[in-house]
């Protein structure tokens, strides 16, 4: 399963953007994690926003499966449920 991030500029971050990647892979070590561009084939997108602004251009970003937009790093959690329940339908 390939996850595409997307980050925001990082103007203005309000915590470590880099821990949700760190837990992402800690998380999901099946998965391979890429940084977006208009050539990946995703089967989900992560926008990895700084604050609560959420200024990233996303809008034609799509992954086969979903998008989430991460605003705060309590929005981990609600990520992973997303993706465990992804990958479990997936494999069904």
């Amino acid at each position: 399963m390939n996850i595409c991030l997307k980050y925001c500029g990082g103007c203005n971050p309000r915590y470590d953007r880099k821990k949700i990647v760190e837990y992402l892979k800690k998380d999901f070590d099946d998965i391979n994690i890429i940084l977006q561009t208009d050539n990946n084939v995703c089967d989900f997108v992560v926008i990895i926003s700084g604050c609560m602004s959420s200024c990233v251009n996303h809008e034609n970003i799509e992954g086969k499966y979903g998008k989430f937009v991460i605003r705060d790093f309590n929005d981990y959690e609600a990520l992973k449920s997303i993706l465990l329940a992804t990958v479990k339908n997936r494999y069904k």
